[in-house]
């Protein structure tokens, strides 16, 4: 009974954790290789204008969405992996 109660209890750790955090891309390529695990917040892709495909992004986390500058285009998003 006791061990029935201590994986419940971490079970119920480890989904509340997961629930906290979002999984972002880093990479400015455009196929992302690195991914970094961010605390609660959004993932952030911007990218200059000037550069129609976002061939050179750059790929974040930060706890809310950055006003864009007048030559950049940003993009946030509350999800996993969505700043790709």
């Amino acid at each position: 009974m006791k061990t029935l109660l201590l994986t419940l209890v971490v079970v119920t750790i480890v989904c509340l954790d997961l629930g906290y955090t979002l999984k972002c891309c880093l990479s400015p390529s455009l196929i992302c290789k690195t991914f970094k695990t961010c605390p609660d917040g959004q993932c952030i892709k911007r990218w200059n204008n000037t550069d129609i495909f976002a061939f050179k992004a750059t790929r974040e986390c930060a706890a809310s969405c950055p006003v864009a500058k007048s030559y950049e285009t940003v993009k946030c998003c509350a999800k996993d992996f969505c700043n790709k």
